[in-house]
């Protein structure tokens, strides 16, 4: 067949012009490897993210990403966002304290130092001002408003306190001589607003806690913990220490909702519940595992001393306590009551080092105290039945553990709408930063476990003493009926920018689909799952400028980006460039690239042998089946359960695959695993899929298998069905090295066949004939096998079959399997079959015909990598793509040299190309994980893949009353009526404290609602805009000052007429009397 000579036609005379190609980078996606801080605002709901090379990325609704940078890139030690003023703070590791305005990010930040360190800074969305702990102990105040310090100073409180307690109180403790202890005790490491009263604030140092009134500059109370001799602390009867009366360091604190108590974390392990009017003895002391460890335990102690101190051997079976690093008080709008109902205590710490990592949730019952008696005589302090029933809302009524990938650094609250109790009301989610790895930490998110309403709480009845003692002193008993949650609270998607650590990706690739697929694929994707983080704020859109180059991406293919993760799982993500399409009026509603999560294929739940990582990820463009090659080398099939399926056939005897059926999947998975061919004595090297059924195997022996997906079977050629080494030719026992499904006719046989072309490392090549058993209808090898002497080393992936006339690629496919199967075509289309590898390319004509072209790579000093078929008006061209990094351009069929272009500008190295000429490109961290994921392609004419303008303020929930304060007894008909106690101070009226009487005027906002404004008009009409916007504003204030003198007189006159108002009805009231008491006399 075919023997005469052929001329072939030109396929690439429409790509010969250099100026037809446009190299260029469209969008890059980042990862942020070493995240230092996290918070959130939920007036804003924006999340920010501080890094330790000093980018703060913040991240909000679909589209919204911006990103700053701290001066000299010092790396992010706290970060804050405020709601009240649309402000992004940020203290660096050099104690700078940076504001950026968020209207506008590219202006640069207002920098300030002070004389200490800053240790911790406190907001409130109520006020303007922003607290400022520094290292000395003093508290400074920050004018957010007007950017500038404000005069309100609070000394060092703690030094205050113990020179108070010195001067009044022998006490040797506070008399032992040691100034690292002292200078530790004076540090301050927490600052935490009173929950209910802006005028109160809670300040934490190493030695103890103060509450401190603003207003008055007064220290109202202070908490010092002291753990008495004797007593196990947090330590433990294991401990050297025990004889000793001992003051662990503070590390933080956290208010009940109602405001009424606190708890307090210790360096030693221990969380102290203090009741704030109620400063000489805490509630309760315990740890993770005891209650009341500020308790002699005498049976204990007696052992102790019988040992004669803490023993090497039992100091070994008790691994030691972590401190408690951080604690919050979660409350939720679970009941009627004011006090609120049943909350969660957070923390972060206190267990033992060889606990596992984890965050532990409290789940406490409502504060139920009785109505307190009237005081009697001259006895004052915290009534003993509102104690009491303090004390029973501090003892767990169920544990939860929040799991984590490794040690937990911190964490974050992620309220659901509420800013105020310290942005733990109501929350939905956890946050927290993990060290999965030494060299990268990662962000986990889990959803917040709500209370359960059902529990039954314990009474706080004072009069029944008895009761109170049963539940209170059987410690033992208490700490057994608290309840271990069962339930694991469920993984939540985080911003893919925060994949990092074990959620790394480790590889990437990218996957064209037609219109018809994707939408059977992706889906009706909502917005925002019920698993993904609720981060809304702000809005994004691409500039208008270029909506109608914008709209040509309509009929631009769709593309899905896949990714292979260190924590074994293979995600989707839809990259069509259709989702950009936005405008100032109708804003970015998805994310790109865009999470499909009902895609994510989690290979941890499969029975393998060993820890799971992907080699290799393939997907039928067509079917949208789904195998996984494993370095393992076992492989793994997966089918989308769009559409219902006929169940496998279990077939007798089978023993090389594994049927997988009965395997517990995330609810919601849309990839079901279907088969497992495991790795047997010989290993799999390469694989191929194809939309017809069919999956090629090739191995390290040389042979090759078929999985038939239609019943589930393996096939063999005849000659490897005994295995016998005497039936296998030695050409063909060097591994396979690359795998390629067609159908079409070979230069031997004409007949259209569906083929498997298997290349071998040494170039030999095996074309098999996949055939139907008409009586069975079952498919199997023929028998005969074409053989081919072909290039050696090909490249995975760099083997086409094409057209020779229409240039196409002739897959697998259902078209192609179609066309086959009509049996009457005796005169099909030719084609010619392209290899190629690391030094050069080879054409030849039917697959196993006469060698139309041959070529040597023109660039010999650099690598190639990855090579495809690009179509471009119908003209298509062979690229090979080199580490230098080069795109080298070829012709079709011929091999001629046409072009070379550099990408040095654009990105390293090229992992996936698809037939348009769109690529991705990969730059790997020294840990191993990919930073960032470059998309680029090679005619960038008219295409729109531009970062969106951002708006980060457009979404502003309003701010809600700051709480008002609540009784600790039980609501009355009085107390209904009339508010709780003395009216609290105002946001405005802490302003105005902590300001002084000078404050100035804030300037005006220069925000533009039009980032181009400047482009249009040009500096020189902004200058004389911006002058005269401040001759109006300064005309504006002298006309604010008339009004407010007009006003004092027109305030004269009012009260003038009220006062004549009033004498009228008094006189009318005398005449009205005199009027009725005439008439009661008759007269």
């Amino acid at each position: 067949m075919f023997r005469e000579k052929h001329v072939l036609p030109d396929l690439s005379i429409g790509q010969r012009d250099p100026d037809d190609w446009e190299i260029g980078r469209l969008r890059t996606v980042d990862y942020l490897l070493d995240t230092r801080v996290l918070t959130y605002e939920p007036t804003l709901s924006l999340l920010a993210v501080g890094t330790a090379d000093g980018l703060i990325y913040v991240v909000g609704g679909p589209g919204v990403e911006s990103s700053v940078q701290t001066p000299e890139g010092s790396p992010v030690k706290i970060l804050q966002l405020a709601a009240s003023t649309d402000r992004l703070l940020s203290v660096d590791e050099r104690d700078r304290l940076h504001i950026w305005n968020l209207k506008d990010l590219t202006e640069p930040p207002k920098s300030t130092r002070f004389d200490h360190a800053i240790n911790a800074v406190m907001l409130s969305p109520s006020h303007t001002h922003v607290f400022l702990a520094l290292q000395s102990g003093e508290i400074r105040t920050y004018d957010l408003l007007c950017l500038k310090k404000s005069p309100y100073v609070i000394p060092n409180l703690w030094n205050m306190f113990q020179t108070k307690i010195a001067s009044s109180v022998v006490d040797p403790l506070h008399a032992l001589p040691g100034v690292l202890i002292l200078d530790l005790s004076t540090i301050p490491v927490d600052l935490v607003a009173h929950p209910r009263d802006l005028n109160l604030i809670f300040v934490a140092f190493g030695g103890g806690v103060v509450l401190y009134d603003l207003s008055s500059r007064n220290i109202l109370r202070a908490y010092e913990l002291v753990i008495p001799a004797g007593a196990p602390g947090g330590g433990g009867y294991h401990q050297s220490e025990v004889l000793t009366h001992r003051r662990p360091s503070v590390t933080s604190v956290a208010i009940h909702p109602a405001g009424h108590f606190f708890a307090v974390g210790y360096a030693d392990g221990c969380v102290a519940f203090w009741a704030v009017e109620d400063e000489d003895q805490p509630l309760m002391v315990r740890t993770s595992t005891e209650l009341d460890v500020n308790v002699i335990n005498g049976e204990e102690l007696e052992k102790f001393l019988q040992n004669g101190g803490p023993s090497e051997e039992k100091g070994t079976n008790s691994a030691e306590r972590q401190p408690i690093y951080r604690v919050a008080w979660c409350g939720f709008p679970n009941s009627s009551d004011p006090r609120g109902g049943a909350t969660a205590l957070v923390f972060l710490g206190g267990d033992r080092t060889d606990d596992p990592c984890r965050l532990t949730v409290y789940t406490m019952p409502a504060l139920d105290s009785p109505e307190p008696p009237a005081p009697s005589g001259s006895k004052t302090g915290l009534h003993a039945s509102i104690r009491n029933a303090m004390r029973l809302s501090v003892i767990p009524l169920e544990t939860t553990y929040y799991p984590s990938s490794g040690p937990v650094y911190d964490f974050v609250v992620f309220p659901k709408a509420s800013p105020h109790f310290s942005g733990c009301w109501d929350p939905v989610a956890l946050l927290f930063l993990t060290a999965a790895s030494p060299d990268s930490r990662m962000v986990e998110a889990r959803q917040f476990l709500p209370p359960k309403i059902t529990f039954p709480l314990p009474e706080a009845d004072a009069q029944n003493s008895s009761e109170y003692g049963d539940v209170i002193h059987d410690l033992p008993t208490t700490l057994e009926d608290m309840t271990l949650s069962g339930v694991e609270p469920p993984p939540i998607h985080v911003p893919s920018k925060l994949y990092s650590g074990l959620g790394g990706v480790s590889y990437a690739q990218l996957l064209t689909l037609q219109r018809g697929v994707y939408d059977v694929l992706v889906g009706q994707q909502p917005v925002l799952g019920d698993a993904d983080l609720p981060v809304v704020g702000g809005s994004a859109w691409i500039d208008d400028k270029r909506l109608s180059e914008l709209r040509l991406s309509r009929s631009h293919p769709r593309r899905i980006l896949i990714t292979c993760h260190r924590d074994s799982t293979v995600r989707f993500y839809d990259a069509s460039p259709q989702l950009l399409i936005s405008s100032s009026t109708s804003p970015l509603q998805k994310h790109y690239p865009f999470a499909i999560h009902d895609l994510t294929i989690d290979l941890s739940c499969l029975p393998l042998s060993s820890a799971p990582e992907v080699a290799t990820v393939q997907v039928a463009p067509e079917s949208l089946e789904c195998i996984v090659l494993l370095k393992s080398g076992d492989l793994l099939v997966y089918r989308l359960n769009a559409t219902q399926v006929d169940p496998p056939i279990e077939i007798e005897g089978n023993t090389e695959f594994v049927l997988l059926r009965n395997v517990a999947l995330r609810p919601g998975t849309r990839y079901h695993p279907f088969l497992m061919l495991p790795r047997g004595n010989v290993s799999l090297t390469c694989c191929a899929l194809s939309d017809i059924g069919f999956i090629g195997v090739g191995y390290i022996d040389g042979s090759v298998a078929v999985i038939d997906l239609r019943g589930p079977s393996l096939l063999r050629p005849q000659r490897q069905k005994r295995q016998s080494k005497l039936l296998v030719r030695n050409q063909d026992r060097d591994p396979v090295v690359s795998l390629t499904w067609t159908v079409s006719a070979v230069s031997m046989d004409a007949q259209l066949a569906v083929r498997l072309i298997a290349i071998h490392e040494s170039g030999n090549t095996q074309v098999f004939k996949i055939i139907r058993d008409p009586e069975s209808s079952m498919y199997d090898f023929a028998h005969d096998v074409t053989r081919i002497e072909g290039l050696p080393n090909v490249l995975q992936g760099g083997s086409f079959v094409i057209d020779s006339q229409k240039g196409t690629t002739w897959h697998a496919d259902r078209s192609r399997f179609a066309a086959a199967l009509q049996t009457g075509d005796s005169n099909p289309a030719r084609c010619f079959w392209v290899t190629a590898s690391a030094r050069g390319a080879r054409c030849m004509l039917d697959i196993s015909g006469e060698k139309i072209s041959k070529v040597e790579w023109n660039s010999k000093k650099n690598k190639v990598g990855h090579v495809q078929v690009i179509e471009k008006n119908n003209s298509h061209v062979l690229v090979a793509f080199n580490d230098k990094p080069e795109a080298m351009v070829y012709s079709l069929p011929y091999l001629e040299h046409l072009h070379t272009f550099s990408l040095a500008k654009v990105c390293e190295n090229v992992v996936s190309v698809d037939e348009t000429g769109d690529f991705i490109a990969l730059m790997r961290h020294d840990s191993g994980v990919l930073e960032q994921i470059v998309f680029g392609t090679l005619f960038k004419t008219r295409r729109v893949y531009d970062h969106p303008i951002v708006d980060l303020t457009s979404f502003h929930r309003e701010i809600p009353p700051y709480p008002q304060p609540v009784s600790v007894g039980p609501p009355s008909l009085l107390g209904s009526w009339f508010r709780y106690g003395k009216p609290v101070m105002t946001g405005e009226q802490l302003d105005a404290l902590l300001a002084g009487p000078d404050r100035p005027i804030p300037p005006p906002d220069h925000m533009q609602t039009s980032q181009d404004t400047t482009a249009t008009y040009g500096p020189g009409v902004m200058k004389t805009m911006e002058n005269a916007r401040d001759g109006v504003y300064n005309r504006l204030n002298d006309a604010l000052a008339e009004r407010g003198c007009m006003l004092g007189n027109i305030e004269q006159r009012i009260d003038s007429l009220q006062q004549g108002s009033k004498d009228m009805v008094t006189q009318a009231k005398r005449l009205a009397t005199e009027q009725t008491a005439r008439r009661w006399f008759g007269f």
